[in-house]
């Protein structure tokens, strides 16, 4: 049985080492393309929500079951980025770790 391979291996040969070497280099410019687009389309929608503007309003209540008492649908979502009823409070959201002391 591999005898009857071996003229076809022989024959193939001289194909493979060009063959390797292309579709290895096609596998590193894939991985490469799909992590550039990865951190380009983390960094659109980063910026997309860092417009949300809710935890600095004065009807978001960091609560749960309601988090805010005029939109609670649209609240900490794209939707609330132009929200009409939007009152800053004039305190900026800080984490409990990070409040001075």
């Amino acid at each position: 049985m591999f005898q009857l391979l071996k003229p076809l291996v022989e024959a193939l040969q001289p194909l493979l080492v060009p063959l390797c070497f292309l579709s290895a280099w096609a596998l590193i410019f894939i991985t490469a393309w799909s992590v550039w687009t990865a951190i380009r389309d983390t960094a659109v929608r980063t910026r997309e929500m860092h417009q949300i503007p809710c935890a600095n309003c004065q009807f978001f209540t960091s609560n749960y079951h309601l988090k805010c008492t005029a939109h609670p649908s649209r609240a900490l979502t794209e939707a609330a980025i132009d929200c009409p009823d939007y009152e800053p409070t004039g305190l900026v959201y800080r984490p409990k770790d990070e409040q001075p002391s």
